[in-house]
């Protein structure tokens, strides 16, 4: 890649956010019901953003490439700076320069939130949307889910386009089937650029729900059988997309980033799950959310299913139960709480494939530990290990 950068363009409107007041804090929202808790945070402190929590945007993509020290803190704030750069990306010629960042830890179900305000600068495609990836590709494989809370456009800065974008998990730009809401407009005359603003999605079994300043505007479905229900990152992005682009004015700001949890989903691969025994192996059978499964036809080996709680609380818990004809007829399920430990037995083989209720149970706010879990133990048979839940109940 060969480059020209405007150095002196950067340095001076750094200097002019560093001098710009910190923005009114009062545009949080709650999330959709007291039952969710913060289960991962930033606000944004320091002089620089926190790498052990973020990636950077480094692709190149519509009329600008994304470069690192283009995302900044500022009065303890996120700003994406927007500059007049030229850059040659594999013979490809852009004339600007965006950024971003994107979250680390992956996600599953659970409430995504953060405050920001589009930049006054005209032509920018400026995002807070989830999907699978590390920023330096928004078509690198592995992304199933892409959930965009919000793409706006600068320049139409009072409309949201929201909605999802379903991807097949490959390489690649295409092969994708979207699922809009219908754009949503600032209330009252408002704009998005007139301060912060709050902007929800709450990911939830079978349904993502969109949220602006804590009003819902728009519910799209995701159902479990029919598309998978793989992790997403958090991305907070700013690129050029469409002429006349200016440069020079604010920055777009992002603000107090939040993943709030109600419910914990374990499903093997994730956190929270472990095994122990010899005999596990990939199965190419698919269990809850199309998700791909792990199998033992030891007796004894068991899979373990320890979420760590973000808050304490009463919690009903249920197991996937896949049938197969040669699945385990006296599966041993044990729910380990911080009280005490019950045993059942269920029957693999025979009903239908679905959630399996195993009670109310009350766990502690705890980090991952299988003395709270649900494990699942093989005694006769061949048992595959796909998803627990514990949802959380008043």
């Amino acid at each position: 890649m060969s480059s020209f950068h405007a150095r002196g363009i950067r340095l001076t409107l750094l200097s002019v956010l560093v001098l710009t007041p910190t923005l009114d804090q009062t545009a949080y929202a709650a999330p959709p019901s007291p039952l969710y808790g913060i289960a991962w945070e930033d606000t944004f402190t320091g002089t620089a953003v926190n790498t052990s929590l973020w990636n950077f945007r480094t692709d190149a993509k519509r009329l600008s490439v994304q470069e690192t020290d283009n995302a900044v803190i500022v009065n303890n704030q996120l700003n994406l700076l927007m500059e007049a750069e030229t850059n040659v990306v594999n013979g490809v010629t852009y004339n600007y320069t965006g950024g971003g960042v994107v979250s680390k830890q992956k996600f599953g179900y659970g409430y995504f939130e953060v405050q920001a305000r589009t930049t006054s600068n005209r032509g920018w495609h400026n995002s807070f949307w989830m999907m699978a990836g590390d920023g330096q590709s928004t078509f690198a494989a592995g992304r199933w889910l892409e959930i965009d809370q919000s793409e706006i456009d600068s320049q139409s800065p009072r409309s949201i386009p929201s909605g999802l974008q379903i991807w097949n998990g490959q390489e690649g730009s295409g092969n994708n089937t979207p699922s809009r809401c219908t754009t949503y407009t600032v209330p009252n005359g408002g704009s998005t650029a007139d301060g912060l603003h709050t902007y929800g999605a709450d990911w939830r079994e079978g349904a993502i729900d969109f949220y602006f300043d804590g009003v819902k505007y728009c519910t799209r479905s995701y159902p479990t059988d029919t598309y998978r229900q793989d992790p997403i990152n958090i991305w907070l992005t700013a690129l050029a997309y469409i002429a006349p682009v200016d440069t020079g004015g604010t920055a777009q700001i992002y603000d107090n980033v939040r993943f709030y949890k109600r419910d914990q989903y374990v499903m093997n691969g994730r956190y929270g799950y472990s095994e122990s025994g010899a005999g596990w192996a990939d199965s190419t059978i698919t269990g809850f959310g199309l998700m791909p499964q792990r199998y033992s036809c030891t007796a004894g080996d068991a899979a373990v299913f320890a979420p760590g709680f973000n808050q304490s609380g009463n919690y009903q818990v249920y197991i996937y139960k896949v049938v197969h004809p040669n699945a385990d007829t006296q599966a041993e399920i044990t729910v380990r709480t911080a009280s005490g430990t019950q045993t059942s037995s269920l029957n693999f083989r025979t009903g239908s494939s679905g959630w399996v209720d195993l009670g109310q149970y009350h766990f502690n706010e705890a980090s991952t530990s299988a003395g709270q879990s649900v494990t699942n133990t093989i005694h006769t048979g061949c048992q595959r290990a796909g998803a627990v839940k514990f949802v959380r109940i008043p």
